[in-house]
């Protein structure tokens, strides 16, 4: 007895059920066959000698960036926006200080006379930010910003660093200015002193070499 199309066709389907459930040997052995995984590399190799060909940017000496006002905390939050923004554009800020405030007396007198009508008393604040290694191609930048953003009734200057700014920030001592100015006399006179004592040297040498220069020439004159 033959058996049914349906028989034939169940046993087929049957078999191709089986062979999907069973995974063959070759693909049993690709599953168990271990990898070896390496992660890939995010840095770029660059030699040493390409950083020395490129021209080097000029840098300015130490700058002071110098702001005055007479609103107190006007000045202070300017004073921080400056600070933090050249650190953000990578300019290294070496200091910053405060000055003693310049103190002003305004007195109006009435018309035609002596008597005071009016009394004030203002505060002139002054804060300084230096930084160094400025570089010539961020320079522009910097000031720009800072000019963009100075609010009103603040006063802006850039300037080279020198030793009165630094002096500035103390109060005067008059006895340290006593021995500072004494120092630089000495200093002055003992230059002079080293001066008078070089030209007396050089004059002298000078001498002895035309003495024996004459003393050469009469000995040649006597042989002939």
């Amino acid at each position: 007895m033959f058996p049914t199309s349906s028989f034939v066709m169940q046993r087929a389907c049957c078999r191709v059920s089986s062979l999907a459930r069973a995974p063959s040997r070759a693909t049993l052995s690709v599953q168990r066959r271990p990898f070896a995984v390496s992660t890939a590399c995010s840095k770029t190799f660059e030699p040493d000698y390409l950083d020395s060909a490129v021209p080097q940017v000029p840098c300015y000496p130490p700058i002071n960036i110098q702001m005055k006002s007479y609103n107190f905390h006007l000045l202070e939050s300017y004073q921080s926006f400056v600070h933090n923004l050249a650190e953000n554009m990578g300019i290294t800020v070496s200091e910053a200080w405060a000055t003693p405030a310049v103190t002003s007396k305004i007195t109006n007198f009435k018309e035609g006379s002596t008597l005071v009508a009016t009394d004030f008393t203002l505060n002139l604040y002054e804060r300084n930010v230096q930084v160094s290694n400025l570089r010539s191609i961020d320079a522009p930048i910097l000031l720009d910003s800072i000019r963009a953003a100075l609010p009103q009734s603040v006063q802006l200057s850039v300037h080279e660093h020198k030793i009165e700014m630094y002096e500035d920030r103390f109060i005067p001592d008059p006895f340290i200015n006593t021995v500072r100015s004494e120092l630089a006399e000495g200093e002055q006179r003992a230059a002079a002193e080293l001066e008078a004592k070089q030209e007396a040297s050089a004059a002298k040498t000078a001498k002895k070499q035309a003495q024996l220069l004459k003393s050469i020439q009469d000995d040649e004159d006597e042989d002939y």
